[in-house]
């Protein structure tokens, strides 16, 4: 039995056969309808979520399981231990994925559950949706010769995506700012791979990191449950006043011939302008459509790995 609370600890053969799964089962969805026949999935929420819980809910239904949707904050886990509640559910489930706000209770989580725990995305990695990433990237071009900058900020999303590249040898070019050492989402072992890395590069300077850009990568600037609270209003003045010289618009993009990436939410008018979500060069709403496919690739590998499926 493996967790997948990061990639940090997966050899890339095993992302491998994870990425080519998720190519034969899109490819003929019809032939894995039976592929987890009776299997049921807890899925705990403590964060909002659009993509992952419907991509996760579906990949299940139509690989032949369940998924079980769990509000933390209407459950118990919001009153007894977090290792107790899990290890009670895990009895019930044959795995369990969680999306939360604090990698610690991801931590407490699989300590407690006798099954396979997924991170769906917490403050500092979002593996789910690395591996769909470079799905993505894979239907448009080779991952030894393409360039994918990243712009805007150092987050859970561009950590995975860093640890990801490093081991799959994709050039990255991370151009944000200065990254904050008080972020919530400042993994000390993904900047050593920065610093270290012959894939990854990082500048301050979007306009001169596009300019050699295959895929041109952007995520929110401000943490989803952060974004419309009024006791982060003055934070979020600051940060937008630091951050509109990485957005991702017309002018930055003029005359450059690359794909447009967003992992959603969007916020149109911050880190990307309406015009660019809608450009012939975005690939974004496949990039999200992608969430399923890569979700379906990753639970064969997971129940594989546990000797649930041979």
């Amino acid at each position: 039995m493996k967790h997948l609370p990061n990639l940090k600890n997966f050899h890339p053969e095993e992302i491998k056969l994870i990425l080519q799964k998720a190519v034969e089962i899109k490819a003929n969805p019809g032939e894995f309808r039976d592929l987890l026949r009776d299997e049921s999935m807890a899925m705990v929420f403590q964060k909002t979520s659009t993509r992952t819980r419907v991509s996760f809910e579906v990949a299940m239904t139509e690989l032949g399981g369940h998924g079980i949707y769990i509000d933390w904050n209407t459950s118990n886990f919001v009153l007894s231990g977090v290792a107790y509640e899990t290890e009670y559910l895990s009895r019930n489930v044959s795995c369990i994925m969680a999306r939360l706000l604090h990698h610690s209770d991801l931590d407490k989580i699989i300590s407690g559950s006798q099954v396979p725990v997924i991170n769906g995305c917490c403050e500092r990695y979002h593996p789910c949706q690395a591996l769909t990433d470079i799905l993505t990237i894979t239907e448009h071009g080779d991952l030894s010769s393409i360039h994918i900058v990243f712009v805007g900020v150092q987050n859970n999303v561009s950590n995975s995506l860093a640890i990801l590249c490093d081991k799959l040898g994709v050039n990255l070019t991370l151009a944000t700012p200065v990254v904050d050492q008080e972020d919530e989402s400042l993994e000390p072992e993904v900047q050593k791979i920065i610093k270290n890395s012959s894939y990854i590069t990082h500048t301050t300077d979007a306009k001169k990191a596009v300019r050699t850009a295959d895929f041109v990568y952007t995520d929110t600037w401000i943490d989803m449950q952060y974004f419309n609270d009024p006791a982060h209003a003055e934070e979020k003045k600051v940060k937008l006043d630091l951050m509109m010289p990485y957005q991702i618009n017309a002018d930055l993009l003029k005359g450059i011939s690359c794909k447009i990436m967003h992992d959603m939410p969007i916020h149109a008018g911050y880190e990307i302008t309406s015009e660019m979500v809608r450009d012939p060069r975005s690939i974004i709403f496949q990039q999200a459509e992608n969430r399923l496919h890569a979700q379906k690739g990753l639970l064969w590998w997971i129940y594989k790995e546990a000797g649930i499926i041979s």
